[in-house]
């Protein structure tokens, strides 16, 4: 009896170690416990959580990560986790909805994972090239290029008081290349009547090797 009055409190000593050590080192230590792959997809799902940021002032209202799959670098302190991200979020006013290719590289410091450039760093740099074009549009700076439609720019240009909003930006992201439609609002005044004009357009991005995007077909 002595003997399973000891054995029955050594497991109860056991059973408030265990759970004292998950009390103080928390998720980090059952993640990590699991292995990387799950450590990483695990960081990733925690971003599906609405009101995350996701770069600046771009944030997450409806995310959803799918169909990943993690590569480790060979030193284990590296890796790329790919896959399809389903995001509806808002950039300072504008709905932003993208479904399409992700890719994020983490590196491992003190212990932890981070993502290198964000949670989605291919989103975010395609809303950066948009916010680049709204900007350019609104000031009237639309460099000449092939394709694109120069009576149209021609009349951005003339606009006084002008005004280029956005209301929303669909984008749909492969690996091939990136396919916006933009809800957009043109305000100004041309020499001979106002300007107060709501429409849609279909842009399409193409990718550089350093992950950044421009417009091979002109701003308009």
């Amino acid at each position: 009896m002595t003997d399973e009055r000891t054995k029955l409190l050594g497991f109860m000593i056991a059973l408030v170690a265990l759970a004292l050590v998950v009390a103080v080192f928390g998720e980090r230590l059952l993640t990590s416990a699991s292995g990387p792959e799950n450590e990483l997809i695990t960081w990733l799902k925690k971003k599906e959580q609405p009101g995350e940021p996701f770069d600046g002032a771009l944030v997450g209202q409806r995310v959803s990560y799918q169909r990943l799959s993690v590569v480790l670098g060979p030193d284990g302190q590296s890796a790329t986790v790919s896959g399809t991200l389903d995001f509806t979020g808002r950039k300072e006013g504008v709905t932003v909805s993208s479904l399409g290719f992700e890719r994020v590289k983490f590196a491992k410091k003190d212990g932890e994972w981070r993502a290198v450039d964000g949670p989605a760093p291919r989103l975010a740099a395609v809303v950066r090239a948009l916010e680049r074009r709204r900007r350019a549009l609104e000031a009237g700076d639309i460099p000449d290029a092939e394709g694109l439609d120069r009576e149209e720019a021609e009349r951005y240009r003339r606009l006084e008081a002008r005004r280029f909003t956005v209301e929303a930006w669909f984008i749909r992201s492969e690996k091939e290349g990136v396919e916006v439609s933009e809800d957009f609002r043109l305000q100004g005044n041309l020499p001979d009547r106002p300007v107060d004009e709501k429409g849609s357009r279909r842009l399409s991005l193409s990718e550089d090797a350093r992950g950044e995007f421009s417009f091979p077909r002109g701003l308009l």
